[in-house]
């Protein structure tokens, strides 16, 4: 799978977490697929192999960091898009307001 077509389903993620009470059997789908599709990763070992296995570990992790990567941009690209419009429409917006009142709010579920 190619790091445009990751960055796309993260931006649907988004998409659909923002959407309305009928989407969330949409957005369970769209995360099983992610967990099929986009995070899924293989290696091939040969029978057999005496090839070192923290080889075929590393080349595995490789792989599923590359696409947390890519989902990871997915994500910001669409973060990105949706700030910029609010500060278009908005005046007043304040987006790292918003961005401090979330941590906040996580920091006092911790507590």
């Amino acid at each position: 799978m190619r790091n445009e077509e990751i960055m796309q389903r993260a931006i649907g993620v988004l998409t659909l977490m923002h959407g309305g009470d009928g989407e969330a059997d949409d957005l369970r789908l769209a995360l099983k697929l992610l967990q099929e599709d986009v995070f899924s990763y293989s290696v091939a070992v040969p029978d057999g192999s005496t090839e070192d296995m923290a080889e075929f570990v590393r080349v595995a992790l490789e792989q599923v960091m590359a696409r947390v990567a890519a989902f990871t941009a997915g994500l910001t690209l669409g973060f990105q898009a949706v700030a910029h419009a609010y500060e278009e429409q908005c005046e007043d917006a304040n987006v790292p307001g918003v961005l401090q009142q979330l941590a906040l709010r996580l920091e006092a579920q911790e507590s």
